[in-house]
């Protein structure tokens, strides 16, 4: 089943996305999904992220749905259909964002350059790295 994302209303303290699914049979059905917004950002969730999430919860109940429309026979069809997205799924979405973002972190300090050991040359060679000091004058007519 293929779903699109149609629009969202406020309703008290929760956020409700609307979503429109074809299936196969180009039947399409309407379903929202209520994400309480308090609880959202009690795990840190993003506002920016809750379609996407709501999304496949979307994907995931499909897919058992139709597991159980395979093993049971034919389901019924149905108008319009309301989910939640609970408190265990955004607590388990809520750990999964802080391993990713840790993994990342991890990433970016091991892709950092080690810096090479400064080696210093012997005394009297030219090192064009090194503080400048100044050169030594020679007497005059001697510099040439």
């Amino acid at each position: 089943m293929q779903f699109t994302l149609t629009g969202f209303t406020q309703e008290a303290g929760c956020r409700v996305f609307a979503y429109e699914g074809v299936g196969e049979d180009r039947i399409r059905i309407k379903f929202t999904v209520r994400a309480d917004l308090a609880l959202s950002r009690k795990y840190g969730i993003r506002l920016q992220e809750l379609p996407l999430m709501c999304l496949g919860i979307l994907e995931r109940s499909s897919e058992t749905d139709e597991a159980s429309v395979v093993a049971g026979g034919a389901a019924p069809p149905i108008a319009h259909r309301t989910l939640t997205f609970t408190e265990e799924a955004m607590i388990l979405y809520a750990d999964e964002i802080v391993a990713a973002r840790d993994a990342a972190a991890l990433k970016r300090s091991s892709n950092r350059r080690q810096q090479p050991a400064k080696e210093t040359p012997p005394p009297g060679e030219f090192n064009p790295y090194s503080e400048a000091s100044p050169a030594p004058v020679k007497p005059y007519g001697q510099n040439w």
